[in-house]
């Protein structure tokens, strides 16, 4: 297989310019992403797609780039909501580079319920998006990522390639934290490396990052004709002193 060339082409954009993208193409991406099946599926999660006056009113703090607009994800605030935004946000991002949208994850800004719009989920995340005269990703090899064997374990025979695709998914600080660990069954189990100290922000961070990579992975598989199912075992499997997030059944062409 190859890897798809949203993956490849997916990088973190720092400028954009004034080109707002069409109500036509933010429709046909909140389409898609409402099909979408996040690894906890049972948790309540919305978009929305704000300009950046209307981010701007509810922020609470804001050291981010500045974009004409932005993809607001939320979520019910239990144990996987990180994991889910991470999934959710990443499958949008590669949607959208694959339509020549520039995108770069927002980690810095927060909003504080009471600035919040009324009758809403809770906030998590959010991600700029637009157009930029930066060019996208044209080689894997521009990357700046640790290598395969740092972050895959044990029976990976057969998977380099989504592994490598997970691989090329952006992390908080690009710290790459997020460890995935075959078994002798044919699963993939992906965990979490502790952030130094219980690092808050980190953590929360990392918890959103490990989505990513599954987005990544899972849509490489799909793309290779693979129908991945994801799920989280009790009792969790353990590898070495890090943290389990979820597994992945590769599934059958």
């Amino acid at each position: 297989m190859a890897i798809p060339e949203s993956i490849i082409a997916r990088k973190s954009f720092h400028s954009f310019t004034n080109r707002e993208p069409t109500p036509e193409l933010l429709d046909e991406l909140t389409d898609y992403l409402s099909e979408l099946t996040p690894p906890y599926s049972e948790l309540d999660w919305n978009f929305d797609t704000l300009p950046h006056s209307d981010l701007m009113q509810i922020a609470t703090r804001y050291f981010g780039i500045e974009a004409p607009t932005y993809l607001v994800l939320r979520s019910t605030k239990k144990a996987g909501c990180l994991q889910n935004v991470g999934y959710i946000g990443e499958m949008a991002v590669l949607w959208l580079t694959e339509h020549g949208v520039a995108t770069i994850w927002q980690g810095s800004v927060s909003v504080n319920y009471m600035d919040d719009f009324p009758d809403c989920l809770p906030y998590v995340s959010c991600i700029a998006l637009g157009y930029s005269d930066e060019p996208f990703r044209k080689s894997a090899a521009e990357a700046d990522r640790k290598p395969l064997s740092a972050i895959a374990f044990g029976q990976t025979e057969g998977f380099e390639e989504y592994l490598e695709a997970a691989r090329l998914a952006p992390s908080y600080g690009n710290r790459q934290m997020t460890r995935i660990v075959g078994d002798k069954r044919g699963k993939l189990h992906f965990f979490r490396k502790k952030a130094l100290m219980n690092n808050p922000v980190y953590t929360y961070q990392d918890c959103i990052s490990t989505g990513t990579a599954l987005a990544h992975l899972d849509l490489a598989m799909r793309a290779d004709g693979l129908s991945p199912r994801t799920y989280v075992i009790d009792p969790e499997p353990v590898f070495r002193n890090f943290i389990y997030q979820f597994s992945v059944d590769p599934g059958k062409a």
